[in-house]
């Protein structure tokens, strides 16, 4: 989409990429998060799936699990980097504390289709950074999953040094 500035022929296609937010950077396989959906409900799991599949290129759906045990099961199996877990399924609070204890790093959110203090509590305690309610997971999923891992996760490769020119020091001698 051409934005109505020019840009030198010489100048680095590192710098024509970053100065343009029409052109987002492409990130590479293998730099996505990579999450698991954790609710009883088929149609809530797919519902998430839907809503993270247009931000596939920044977010990998790896698992889904519909009770307590395997989402513990493929915390083990599978590299994850986020969590979504239903605050309201059985023994949700202590999956999340057992795949917290399994997987340090991993950051955990809590879903749920209401807010209750008692629950986002426990949730926090048991190592959740964070509660999404379903009703406004449209407009704040991908937003709380992007501030959490942010705040909270692993240290990424940030999409603005992928594109950042950094001369060798050794060049300045």
């Amino acid at each position: 989409m051409p934005t109505g500035r020019s840009i030198p022929a010489e100048t680095s296609s590192a710098v024509r990429q970053s100065s343009s937010l029409a052109n987002p950077p492409e990130v590479q396989a293998g730099l996505r998060w990579r999450v698991l959906i954790v609710d009883p409900h088929s149609s809530v799991r797919e519902m998430i799936r839907a809503i993270l599949e247009g931000y596939s290129d920044l977010i990998e759906v790896v698992g889904e699990a519909s009770d307590a045990d395997q989402a513990i099961e493929l915390a083990k199996a599978k590299s994850i980097d986020l969590v979504l877990m239903d605050t309201h399924l059985p023994n949700g609070v202590d999956a999340t504390r057992q795949i917290k204890h399994l997987v340090p790093q991993v950051v955990i959110l809590g879903t749920s289709a209401e807010y209750t203090p008692y629950l986002y509590n426990a949730m926090i305690a048991a190592g959740a950074v964070a509660f999404v309610r379903m009703e406004d997971a449209s407009h704040f999923l991908f937003r709380s999953i992007v501030f959490a891992m942010c705040t909270y996760g692993p240290t990424h490769v940030h999409l603005s040094s992928m594109h950042t020119i950094r001369p060798n020091a050794a060049s300045f001698a």
